[in-house]
């Protein structure tokens, strides 16, 4: 039998009936292994367990699945009614939980209009977080990370304003706000959650270092991770990147540990499409890197152009350091970029895959102007780094694309789709969301990261 990794994926159905509702609610949270009301789930490949919990009418599932290694994916459980809390469906999950976190991505979707203006969006994407982190027996206390992706950047000061209000002060997430160009039709908001469990957690503030929109501290330590909230670099300096590594290392610092414990890095550029800002980022972030990093070991990143960060904002990064061991995971067949980024790093039972684009192992970029093609390529890179890891794509528990503006979501979608399902054995998509961004690597369409989970089975 092929089990997945201790992982629960869960996806959220509308239903009709009530009452029936809160019985099942009751019946979860005494902890029944499994229930499957107006779902069709196959009893026999359900690993674990399955949760449905009402609130207000929403009921939501939860299921770990097995399935023989000599069949193929089976199908899909099939919901009797019009699901919503899935921004993306059926490209992504929900959300999935495995090992003490969790990962969810939402939006404004739900019953009835979505509602009109980025504060009255992000409310109701807040409401569907709680939801979602609800199926799990979570809370909005749990949260470490949110990245809140808007298409018009002037509401982020409103948003970090009901962020601040959301959560009480010793248990709010630290946060990321980017400007994106696009998040599919009638979206304004998204964001990008990760919870845990681990009571292990505590609150990282930095003397003298910016605190991120929205969020009362620069960082969350929880176990050996450590999240990373946003660190900026003014416009107005000559070395943007230096900053950002600088006041990173310093949060870092105020939580015992240092620039040269960190091992995923995201970074988003303003005016990324111009070859003198792409080369000083590169430039800089050598020569910060290159002292306390061996050339194979930097960590793995992401370069992401941004139409919007804020005014007088040249650059935001976010990350993840951990205070117990890494190992650096290479495959022969993604290309290897040595002082540039890992392709990926474990860290404990976690993998944490830089974004994979169409470049291969001789730095060509493949299939200039086809995304369908283009999509293909990042989705057989990570299964590459997924082998050289000795796991499968059936670890992989979220992704987060970045599609180039003016590419057809509609194509990506399918595509992604059908690549990621032709490789699984599970018939559950992992977790992500998709983000139109207005500058990747020249003639890149499209970039994918991952984090996998690689625990005992």
């Amino acid at each position: 039998m092929v089990v997945l990794r201790d992982r629960v994926h869960f996806c959220v159905v509308a239903l009709v009936a009530v009452p029936r509702v809160e019985c099942v609610f009751e019946r979860v949270a005494k902890g029944a292994d499994m229930w499957s009301s107006d779902l069709t789930l196959d009893p026999s490949r359900l690993s674990r367990r399955a949760f449905l919990g009402g609130a207000t009418g929403a009921v939501c599932a939860a299921a770990l699945l097995a399935s023989s290694a000599s069949q193929g994916a089976p199908a899909a459980p099939k919901a009797s009614a019009p699901r919503w809390l899935v921004s993306e469906d059926p490209a992504f999950a929900v959300g999935a939980t495995v090992g003490d976190l969790t990962f969810v991505a939402q939006d404004a979707a739900g019953p009835g209009e979505v509602p009109s203006g980025a504060v009255p969006q992000a409310e109701r994407t807040l409401e569907n977080i709680r939801r979602a982190l609800a199926a799990v027996g979570q809370s909005a206390d749990d949260l470490v990370f949110l990245q809140v992706l808007l298409t018009d950047y002037a509401a982020a000061p409103e948003i970090g304003r009901l962020l601040r209000a959301a959560f009480r002060p010793n248990r709010s997430p630290t946060a990321c706000f980017v400007g994106v160009s696009s998040l599919g039709p009638d979206r304004l908001v998204r964001m990008d959650a990760i919870a845990s469990t681990n009571r292990d957690r505590a609150p990282v503030v930095a003397e003298g270092v910016p605190l991120p929109l929205g969020a009362t501290c620069h960082a969350i330590r929880v176990g050996e991770l450590v999240f990373v909230g946003s660190v900026d670099a003014p416009e107005d300096v000559n070395t943007p990147s230096t900053i950002v590594l600088e006041r990173m290392d310093a949060v870092l610092r105020a939580a015992g540990l240092g620039l040269k414990d960190s091992f995923r890095h995201w970074a988003f550029l303003r005016n990324m499409a111009a070859a003198s800002v792409r080369d000083a980022y590169g430039r800089e972030r050598t020569a910060r890197l290159d002292p306390i990093f061996a050339p194979d070991e930097y960590p793995a990143n992401s370069r992401i152009g941004s139409p919007a960060l804020g005014a007088g904002v040249a650059q935001r990064s976010y990350a993840v350091a951990t205070r117990g061991r890494r190992q650096y995971v290479e495959s022969k067949f993604a290309r290897r970029t040595p002082r540039v980024f890992a392709q990926s790093v474990r860290a404990g039972d976690w993998l944490f895959m830089a974004g994979q684009d169409a470049v291969d192992v001789a730095q060509q970029t493949l299939f200039a102007g086809d995304l369908r093609a283009q999509t293909e390529q990042c989705v057989r890179q990570l299964q590459f780094i997924m082998e050289a890891a000795g796991g499968t794509m059936d670890d992989i528990v979220k992704t987060t694309v970045y599609l180039l503006d003016g590419q057809d979501r509609s194509v990506f979608l399918d595509t992604y789709g059908e690549q990621f399902r032709r490789r699984l054995r599970s018939p559950w998509m992992p977790a992500g969301l998709t983000m139109t961004v207005d500058a990747l690597r020249p003639d890149c369409l499209v970039e994918i990261d991952a984090v996998a989970w690689l625990g005992a089975r």
